[in-house]
């Protein structure tokens, strides 16, 4: 998840050639910012915290002295800041065991620092199976995509439950890597997709001989909302005709900012063959 720059601008007006009101952007105060990512899988989970940096600021403020628990009913899994000492995990908590969130249940983040406990409480949510993928020429290649080899798209089939209200996330593999940008979030509603996900062409391309793979994350409202806005803000042209920016809702105590998603998962991958 791409960390959160949060910046307070002020609109200056100049009403005269004498008179130039500057912009007060020092006065912006730094938040806690967590991102964590719980899924039905069997396996080490993360935590990141980090402050936000000033509007002037640059690189990252990572927070490595920080007490990050999950608590299920009775059960507590701590989490251990960068356990294995890697400059670039500078903020990561990670599981001090494996385990896997269920279905149907609530998990409690709770994150201590300076003194102050931030917490979010969020539900795991039912996601639909991959029926199958299926590999096409994709439509409108441009130039660029071309020379590379990047003609083809992947089609998703899968079931959409027509009794619940359901949101997705889709994130993309090539070869096992994560090829989905930071910018590019791929979120949807069922209201959108309909009650089959017929043929879902995926928004990425792929070349000849690449595993392709796609994982599908089921979403509850709050975090849907939060990645719109989050999309919003990364995708606004800045221009005046265009809302003026704001930090994405989240559901943390506190007034920290970030997203403690919680989400079942289910993936697929197809070789990628003519």
């Amino acid at each position: 998840m791409k960390r959160l720059l949060i910046a307070l601008v002020s609109l200056a007006l100049i009403t005269s050639c004498e008179k130039v009101v500057n912009p007060d952007i020092d006065q912006s105060t730094p938040q806690i910012v967590i991102e964590g990512l719980l899924t039905n899988k069997d396996t080490t989970h993360f935590v990141k915290v980090s402050r936000s940096i000033q509007f002037y600021e640059s690189g990252v403020n990572p927070i490595k002295d920080a007490t990050v628990v999950v608590r299920h009913g009775t059960d507590t899994y701590s989490y251990t800041h960068n356990p294995m000492a890697v400059d670039s995990l500078d903020g990561y908590y990670f599981s001090d065991t494996p385990y896997a969130g269920a279905i149907g249940e609530a998990y409690t983040l709770s994150v201590n620092t300076g003194g102050i406990t931030y917490e979010a409480t969020d539900s795991m949510k039912y996601v639909t199976n991959i029926d199958s993928l299926a590999v096409v020429l994709a439509p409108n290649v441009d130039d660029e995509d071309r020379e590379a080899g990047r003609i083809y798209q992947v089609l998703l089939f899968a079931k959409e439950p027509k009794e619940t209200v359901d949101f997705y996330q889709f994130q993309f593999f090539s070869n096992d890597t994560l090829i989905t940008s930071a910018e590019s979030i791929y979120v949807f509603s069922d209201e959108i997709l309909g009650d089959r996900l017929d043929g879902l062409p995926s928004p990425v391309l792929f070349k000849e001989g690449e595993k392709a793979g796609v994982e599908i994350y089921s979403l509850t409202k709050e975090q849907y909302l939060f990645y719109t806005d989050l999309s919003n803000l990364l995708n606004s042209d800045g221009g005046m005709f265009s809302p003026p920016p704001a930090n994405p809702r989240n559901t943390f105590t506190n007034n920290a900012l970030g997203l403690w998603q919680v989400s079942a998962v289910r993936e697929g991958s197809i070789l990628i063959e003519p």
